[in-house]
C-alpha cells in the first residue's frame, strides 16, 4: 500500500469531532495561530495530528493550504515539521498546492521553506495549467520568481509553460533606438540615478 492510499485509509477513519477539529485546524492555520494549532496537535496525539493536518477540508483546502496562502510562516515550519511529505503536495479542487498560494500571494519566505524543508514539487500543475512558478510570474510577485528562479529548475518550467514570450529581445531594441534618438533623456524602464 502506498503513503497516499494509507493517508485516504487513515483519514476515512476520522470522527465528527476529528472534523470539527480539522475546521478549527484550518481556521487557525488561516488565522496564524499557531498556539491553538499546537493545541489540537497535542491533544490528539502525533499519529491523528499527522492525519487531521492532511486532510482536506471544504474545496479541498488543508491547514498547510491556509498558512501558505496568508503567509504564516511560523505555523508553514510547524505544519511541514508533522505532515507527512506527501501531504505538503496535496492538491485542492482547482489543483493548487500549497506552493501555488504561497507563489500566487507573493509569500517569498513560504515559497522557500515549502521547497527547501517541506520538499514541495514546484513542477505540479494545476486545473489551469499552472505551475507555482508562472502563478508568481502572472501575479507578478517578482522575488518568488527571482528566488525559485535561481534555487530551482523552474525556468525550465515557465518556459513550457509559455511563460517567457522572449519579448525582452525586442524591448531592448526599441529602448537602443530610443536612446540613438535622444541622449540626455534615459531609455523608458531605465532609472536616471546612477
Amino acid at each position: 500500500m502506498t503513503a497516499e492510499q494509507q493517508l485516504t485509509n487513515d483519514m476515512s477513519a476520522l470522527s465528527v469531532q476529528d472534523s470539527e477539529h480539522l475546521e478549527e485546524l484550518i481556521e487557525s492555520a488561516r488565522y496564524g495561530e499557531l498556539e491553538e494549532i499546537q493545541a489540537v496537535v497535542e491533544s490528539s496525539g502525533p499519529e491523528k495530528a499527522k492525519v487531521l493536518l492532511s486532510h482536506q477540508g471544504e474545496y479541498g483546502k488543508t491547514p498547510l493550504h491556509m498558512a501558505s496562502a496568508n503567509g504564516h510562516l511560523d505555523v508553514v515550519e510547524y505544519l511541514i515539521s508533522i505532515i507527512s511529505p506527501e501531504a505538503v503536495n496535496i492538491q485542492n479542487e482547482q489543483g493548487n498546492t500549497a506552493l501555488h498560494w504561497a507563489a500566487t500571494n507573493g509569500h517569498a519566505k513560504v515559497v522557500e521553506t515549502l521547497i527547501s524543508k517541506g520538499k514541495a514539487n514546484y513542477k505540479l500543475k494545476n486545473a489551469a495549467g499552472h505551475t507555482a512558478m508562472l502563478e508568481a510570474e502572472i501575479h507578478e510577485r517578482e522575488q518568488v520568481v527571482a528566488w525559485m528562479l535561481i534555487n530551482t529548475e523552474a525556468e525550465e518550467e515557465l518556459k513550457e509553460d509559455g511563460g517567457d514570450d522572449d519579448d525582452s529581445e525586442e524591448e531592448s531594441s526599441e529602448e537602443e533606438e530610443e536612446e540613438e534618438e535622444e541622449d540626455t533623456v534615459p531609455a523608458q524602464g531605465s532609472s536616471s540615478k546612477a
